[in-house]
């Protein structure tokens, strides 16, 4: 959890612009500021759910985290490998929708219902990321949305 709330607060800095020096109340300051978009499918917003699909910042796509939920929203049966599969196409989905692939995804978070479960979601994982890893931290959490067993949360470059 350490590490989590370290990576967001090393994230914080850097999209605030800390160490650079701005000038205050020019106008060159509304263009120095990273423009954010949030995003979300119409699918998404059917749901009602009180976040984005996804928040473009800049250059960078922070998408909400994914679990294995079909087009139903409903979680697919089959315990963590069908989960995970269909969790990694949900997150394959909506970084090609707002305009990367999986090739530009850089981080990942990882949620698992329990941490023994690493080794099968690495095999599901390791497939959709065939040449260049993004970094990435994996944790166990004592309960996911919906009692998924996996959950991902991912940055893409665009």
């Amino acid at each position: 959890m350490t590490r989590l709330f370290a990576l967001a607060a090393a994230l914080a800095l850097a999209l605030s612009g800390c160490g650079e020096q701005r000038q205050t109340n020019t106008p060159d300051k509304e263009k120095s500021m990273a423009e954010v978009e949030h995003l979300s499918s119409e699918q998404f917003e059917r749901m009602g759910l009180p976040f984005s699909e996804a928040v473009r910042v800049g250059d960078l796509l922070f998408l909400s985290g994914q679990i294995g939920t079909d087009a139903n929203d409903q979680l697919v049966a089959g315990g963590l490998p069908a989960e995970a599969e269909q969790m990694m196409k949900n997150i394959q989905s909506v970084v090609e929708r707002y305009g990367s692939s999986m090739d530009r995804v850089v981080k990942c978070t990882v949620f698992l219902a329990d941490i023994a479960e690493w080794p099968a979601f690495n095999e599901v994982y390791a497939r959709y990321f065939p040449g260049k890893k993004p970094a990435r931290s994996a944790f166990a959490a004592s309960g996911l949305a919906l009692n998924a067993r996996v959950e991902m949360e991912c940055i893409a470059a665009l």
